[in-house]
């Protein structure tokens, strides 16, 4: 009966993975992703469960289940062009939603044929500060240290001092994966070469 109702039933598809009742994500977990997408680094991605999956029944048959930490790695990749953060991406299906096409070959594809975007999107960033353990006098004094304007906290995400304190935040994922985070290396956000924007030329060398 599942096949006749439900073109995309999960029973039926061809994914790395098949489980019947997976975990449903912690919010932190989709906060991740957005992190990892606003600075476009998947250091966020290695605090989020292997295990939990998200589902949008309204998408079409064969995206409508994921590995959110898959979906991370997957943002990253197409927002940097790097098809090689595509190896962490693993499909998953569910009983009732398959998501067979959201799999690494596809990942591939479309992160190979993508420009680097340095753009940004919409994220808390005062949550963001406060899992990454920074206190309002941690703010203060960065900002101050950074010459930041009163309303340029926000640049602070893209900061080396915010890149380290995400090992900080809560975590999902084992402590290899912790070890895998630490070895990664703080970049300058395309962003920070954006003409007329506050957080222009800040960090460029680091901590300043």
């Amino acid at each position: 009966m599942c096949a006749g109702l439900l073109v995309g039933c999960g029973v039926f598809s061809n994914s790395d993975d098949r489980v019947i009742l997976p975990p449903d994500p912690d919010p932190h977990e989709y906060l991740y992703v957005d992190l990892a997408r606003q600075t476009a680094s998947e250091k966020a991605c290695y605090l989020i469960s292997p295990i939990s999956v998200s589902v949008a029944p309204l998408n079409a048959p064969g995206t409508q289940a994921a590995y959110t930490r898959s979906q991370c790695f997957w943002t990253v990749a197409q927002r940097t062009a790097r098809p090689d953060l595509c190896e962490h991406v693993v499909s998953v299906s569910t009983l009732l939603y398959s998501g067979h096409a959201n799999n690494r070959e596809r990942c591939i594809q479309e992160a190979s044929r993508v420009t680097p975007s340095s753009g940004i999107g919409i994220i808390d960033h005062d949550a963001m500060f406060e899992l990454a353990g920074f206190s309002i006098e941690d703010i203060d004094a960065l900002m101050r240290k950074h010459r930041l304007p009163e309303n340029g906290r926000y640049c602070l995400i893209f900061s080396r001092e915010f890149f380290e304190a995400i090992e900080q935040m809560p975590r999902f994922s084992s402590d290899d994966d912790l070890e895998q985070m630490k070895k990664l290396e703080w970049k300058p956000h395309p962003f920070l070469a954006q003409a007329g924007f506050l957080c222009e030329g800040k960090f460029a060398n680091g901590s300043e």
